[in-house]
């Protein structure tokens, strides 16, 4: 009995005795398995969900009709002109992407027993700042994945869609009316006229024609420089300035009697996290028509613009070994992600209008690796195992 003590206690120092290079094993747990009386020797790491980003542009297109269009045909015998306002939309762009978030549901503690002194360097641990894990034992480049989203605003050749350029006179014309008057003298009648001068209101048809005449008269004028008859002798470019300018006159004027037409390109980002367990679903993430553009309700002549997954299933095989308890006992080291790729659909109405092919981190399994002395790597944006391998022991 008395040597089976001596043998304990001689095992019991030489153990204390290694303690200086000792490294201890790490395990970790899901949050939710934390015990409450914990001695607070815990670092804390997320895994990665995968976060889809749908950015649709949409071009607005707004017509005015011109004040003089009427009289178009009439004085300038143009058919093709806009008579009624209207406004439309148009889905133009679609353009699939993605990022990675910290996952709130996949939260885990690592625990670190007894106490690493400050000359132990078996311990490095390297996250982002948003507490997804990075490496385990190895230094790591933050690389952060960048989110942008560049809007443009473009508007017609006037700034604004309802904007017609006038250079015309004012909108007074002088009248001048003959007035007759008859005065008798006696016996002898005496026919006397006069000249009344006022201002009147031009009539549109009135303007219409003035608009008309000078657009004429623009015309004439550039035949006139191209076919040489100008009695002064322009260098080229000044022909060409003036020839533009006055090409650049008439467009506005002929716009009062065609109308003008505005585009504005709009750019809207959606953003959908998928779910395994409703995968089946197809998820609507706007409305629309092309009369109200993007609308978060639906409205009579809306379709729903929707998108859809389709998982290729690669780790359901390995899903199922888990379920049976393989590799699943006993302490756990870190735990990382398998994730899944699948196929994307854009969808308006049921017409397909994008389609992509991505790793969706949701879409594929959680499991863990061994307690044990290891370099680990992580792919931050999905979880999963970039390089594994032992820690050299030292003899």
């Amino acid at each position: 009995m008395q040597r089976i003590s001596l043998l304990f206690f001689m095992a019991a120092i030489l153990g204390f005795a290694g303690c200086s290079s000792y490294t201890p094993m790490i395990t970790t747990g899901h949050i939710t398995d934390l015990d409450r009386n914990h001695d607070g020797s815990m670092a804390y790491y997320f895994l990665p969900q995968t976060v889809v980003t749908v950015d649709v542009e949409v071009t607005e297109t707004i017509k005015r009709p011109g004040p003089y269009a009427p009289y178009a045909r009439k004085y300038l015998g143009l058919e093709d002109v806009i008579m009624e306002p209207s406004r439309r939309y148009e889905i133009t762009g679609v353009n699939v992407s993605k990022y990675a978030e910290p996952d709130p549901e996949q939260a885990y503690f690592v625990t670190i027993p007894g106490r690493i002194e400050e000359e132990d360097s078996g311990f490095l641990m390297a996250l982002s700042e948003s507490g997804l894990l990075y490496s385990f034992n190895k230094e790591y480049q933050d690389g952060e994945l960048e989110k942008s989203l560049i809007k443009s605003h473009d508007v017609g050749h006037f700034g604004t869609d309802v904007t017609f350029n006038y250079f015309i006179d004012t909108n007074l014309k002088e009248q001048i009316d003959t007035v007759i008057e008859h005065v008798f003298l006696d016996t002898i009648a005496i026919q006397r006229e006069t000249l009344r001068s006022s201002w009147v209101e031009k009539s549109d048809e009135f303007r219409a024609r003035e608009v008309a005449e000078y657009i004429l008269e623009l015309r004439e004028k550039k035949f006139d420089l191209v076919s040489g008859f100008q009695e002064i002798n322009y260098s080229k470019e000044a022909l060409e300035f003036m020839y533009g300018e006055m090409d650049r006159m008439e467009s506005d004027y002929l716009d009062l009697f065609t109308g003008i037409s505005a585009s504005d390109t709009i750019r809207y980002r959606f953003v959908h996290k998928p779910h395994k367990e409703n995968i089946a679903t197809r998820h609507t993430l706007f409305y629309f028509s092309s009369s109200d553009g993007v609308q978060q309700n639906n409205n009579p002549d809306g379709l729903p613009v929707t998108i859809a997954y389709d998982r290729s299933k690669s780790t359901d095989f390995i899903h199922r070994q888990l379920r049976q308890g393989i590799g699943r006992e006993g302490s756990k080291g870190f735990h990382y992600r398998i994730p899944e790729y699948a196929d994307l659909v854009i969808s308006v109405g049921d017409r397909t209008r994008a389609e992509a092919r991505m790793l969706i981190n949701q879409f594929g399994i959680v499991t863990h690796l061994p307690v044990e002395d290891l370099i680990i790597e992580f792919h931050p944006h999905t979880g999963s195992i970039k390089s594994v391998g032992f820690m050299e022991r030292e003899e």
